[in-house]
């Protein structure tokens, strides 16, 4: 079988694509995407490297202004021959030559595909740009554009070169002392309204109160569907999928906490018929939830097998069903969102709620899934080797990649970052998360993630 081709859009249901999935092909295409980019920066002259890192900004400018002016949509629709920027612009109001300009920067970092001078057509990297709607329907209801079963990771897309791209602009003024005065910093007496995001937008709001409000009613709904779009990171992996709910008992309570939209649930509910879920999260999330479901899933609402719940999760958790202890709680991209000191209520709020066990009772898991962050260097610490998976969850490269694939890992660093401009969180270090887990009560057992992957 040949690797899946650059040059056409991809079919997920190809052997080829579902081949790259498997555990070896996937760790075999780290290692090749981290030699080859270790290998550009050995042989080019360091110069053209600093000239790469300090103006690569121009690539998510140029990527929204793609998305968001609906291209991929209309490439879609013209197939493998492409469309002339001529053709584009007199549908996007966009001057041709801008538009030319603008697309040969994604052609040559391979995110499109320029067929002839001037024609470009999607490839396999952009076709996941395409949400499935036609073109006009994009430009008639862009608030609806990414409500598709394809439309994550468009959304995905739209999110991290939108208010997430500008908020990064600002890290380095947040961090240091600023001569410009006409920046203004926010109070540095909540640690929710001093973040990058809050100087990019000259807003006191923390991001999700900035997000709920009237005038950003698409961006939240575009978030909800931007956080389906993130299945990304686990390929074909069952990994999330696994311990400990294969061996929940017939009926056990599972609480998506800050669930969203309840996309983790979706694929959990379906590998587990017998299990019950609550997704919980702020009320506005909730009800882009329900109506999702009641489309999508309307069975699974009618029966209450899985059900929204508004909480906020720094507060104690509400009542279920009954006397009926959860089995298990999980956190999947939610404690990155948090610094410490914030992360750690919301895992003593669990903790406070959860069963202790008996010889004849499983207690309650804590499942986190966030990215973990390995150290670029060779070195470990006891910690990380301590715990089940451990040493797996370091990657285990050779000399003379490094210990974390390098490029091949960037994704969880660009979490990272991202999470700290935005929210004041972070991704964390193996020790760091344990730290973290036993702060709040809870004791590290088992460390996993998706091959080919951080997460």
């Amino acid at each position: 079988i040949d690797f899946p081709d650059l040059n056409l859009p991809g079919d997920p249901s190809s052997p080829a694509e579902l081949l790259t999935s498997r555990p070896d092909v996937a760790n075999a295409i780290s290692r090749i995407v981290s030699a080859a980019s270790q290998l550009t920066v050995v042989v080019r002259p360091p110069f053209l490297t600093i000239c790469d890192a300090s103006m690569i900004y121009h690539l998510p400018s140029c990527l929204r202004f793609f998305e968001a002016s609906h291209i991929p949509e209309l490439l879609s629709a013209a197939g493998s021959s492409g469309l002339s920027v001529i053709e584009i612009s007199a549908s996007v109001g966009v001057d041709s030559v801008k538009i030319s300009h603008i697309l040969r920067l994604l052609a040559t970092h391979h995110i499109i595909r320029e067929c002839e001078p001037d024609i470009f057509a999607l490839n396999r990297v952009s076709a996941l740009l395409d949400s499935g709607r036609s073109f006009t329907e994009c430009r008639s209801a862009p608030g609806r554009k990414y409500d598709t079963e394809c439309g994550g990771v468009a959304a995905f897309a739209a999110l991290n070169t939108d208010e997430l791209f500008k908020a990064s602009a600002y890290f380095t003024d947040a961090l240091l002392p600023c001569p410009d005065t006409s920046l203004k910093r926010a109070p540095l007496t909540d640690p929710l309204s001093r973040t990058t995001f809050n100087l990019s937008q000259a807003t006191t709001l923390p991001y999700w109160t900035w997000l709920e409000t009237p005038e950003n009613s698409n961006r939240l709904a575009r978030f909800a569907r931007a956080m389906a779009g993130t299945e990304g990171w686990m390929g074909a992996s069952e990994t999330e999928l696994s311990f400990p709910f294969p061996e929940l008992m017939e009926g056990a309570l599972v609480i998506d906490v800050g669930g969203g939209i309840g996309s983790t649930t979706s694929r959990l509910a379906e590998r587990f018929p017998k299990l019950r879920f609550i997704v919980q999260d702020r009320e506005p999330v909730c009800r882009l939830g329900e109506d999702a479901w009641h489309i999508h899933s309307p069975s699974l609402i009618k029966s209450g097998r899985v059900r929204f719940q508004v909480h906020d999760f720094f507060k104690p958790q509400p009542a279920y069903d009954g006397a009926t202890r959860p089995a298990v709680f999980l956190l999947r991209v939610v404690c990155h969102d948090w610094p410490d000191v914030l992360a750690r209520r919301i895992l003593l709020q669990l903790r406070r709620a959860a069963d202790e066990g008996a010889p004849d009772k499983k207690p309650t898991y804590l499942v986190i899934g966030d990215h973990l962050l390995p150290y670029a260097c060779t070195g470990a610490k006891f910690s990380e080797l301590s715990v089940e998976g451990g040493a797996e969850a370091l990657r285990g490269a050779r000399w003379p990649l490094l210990a974390n694939l390098g490029a091949a890992s960037a994704n969880a660093y660009w979490m990272d970052m991202t999470m700290q401009v935005t929210l004041g969180g972070q991704e964390r270090t193996l020790p760091e998360l344990r730290s973290l887990a036993e702060s709040a009560g809870w004791r590290l057992i088992r460390v996993a993630r998706s091959e080919g992957s951080l997460f």
